[in-house]
């Protein structure tokens, strides 16, 4: 009869690696979890731990991060440096972080990704992340919004035609994007996924092939008609027009407004709207030939003329 013991003969540096290697071999390829390593090491995953810093530093000086699994922890999450910035620098890092993004409103995500300073310290500090932002005033992000179909596929055209291809996963957190990329991927289940259920509302509108074209930021004409009334009247005969339309009128006026040529490409203030030619208030059509690309001040300036 062997007898063997049931723990290591020595807690060097150079043991403890070759143990988590040991049990990595014997998992194969299962994640190695903490309390995997428990059931068939001679070491407790604490003392992993305490030895290398973290489980995450652990496997990555065994070199089997790919058998990680869980959040990784920062260098900036582990220093904390924004713990030893004044009140006001903090304030002023939310600032900084609003005009690198463009816009007034973002998430703890956002800001972290783009900043040195952390969510839990801001939070801490000023008693909230939302009292912390109203003090410098900006807003709280309304990403954890829930979406209708609709408002995610209005906001994708806007990103679609200012990108002028087709947007990244990580440029939808961005301005002119209003809905977050994770709203998308709780959907849809994938990035890629909403990208088709995208293209074929579009292509279901306009009965043609979706394609990339120039960035514009895409402002609608008034649309005050009840969704009853649009449901049972035909398209043409009602003033809201389809996300699909709207798109075939900015790809056949080269995304710019047909009076003046502004376009967002040469000015970033510039808004496009789809103006009605023959206003729908005078008996005018929600249909192509009458529906033309303007650009805020002009399509303002005409009013309800002809």
């Amino acid at each position: 009869m062997q007898f063997e013991l049931d723990r290591l003969t020595e807690y060097t540096a150079e043991a403890l690696l070759n143990e988590l290697t040991r049990v990595a071999a014997v998992l194969q390829e299962q994640a190695l979890t903490k309390s995997a390593f428990d059931i068939h090491s001679r070491v407790s995953a604490s003392t992993i731990q305490r030895r290398f810093g973290g489980w995450f530093e652990a496997l990555e000086r065994a070199g089997l991060t790919s058998r990680y699994v869980g959040k990784v922890v920062s260098e900036k999450q582990r220093e904390q440096p924004s713990r030893h910035m004044s009140d006001e620098e903090l304030l002023s890092e939310l600032v900084r972080v609003s005009d690198k993004l463009g816009k007034k409103s973002f998430t703890r995500e956002e800001f972290e990704d783009h900043s040195d300073a952390t969510y839990t310290v801001i939070r801490s500090r000023f008693g909230g992340w939302k009292p912390a932002l109203e003090r410098v005033g900006l807003s709280i992000s309304n990403s954890g919004r829930r979406y209708t179909d609709d408002e995610c596929f209005e906001n994708l055209l806007n990103v679609w035609t200012k990108c002028g291809r087709v947007p990244k996963h990580d440029e939808m957190a961005n301005a002119p994007s209003v809905v977050g990329p994770k709203a998308y991927v709780r959907r849809w289940g994938t990035w890629n996924r909403a990208l088709h259920a995208f293209v074929e509302r579009v292509n279901s509108e306009t009965g043609l092939e979706l394609v990339a074209a120039p960035g514009v930021e895409v402002e609608v004409e008034d649309n005050k008609l009840g969704a009853q009334d649009a449901k049972s009247k035909p398209p043409e005969d009602v003033r809201t027009i389809r996300l699909g339309l709207r798109y075939n009128v900015l790809k056949r006026d080269n995304f710019r407004c047909v009076i003046c040529g502004t376009s967002p490409a040469t000015s970033l203030e510039c808004k496009l709207h789809i103006d009605h030619i023959v206003p729908w208030s005078r008996g005018g059509k929600t249909v192509l030939e009458n529906l033309r690309t303007l650009c805020e001040p002009c399509n303002l300036g005409k009013g309800d003329k002809v």
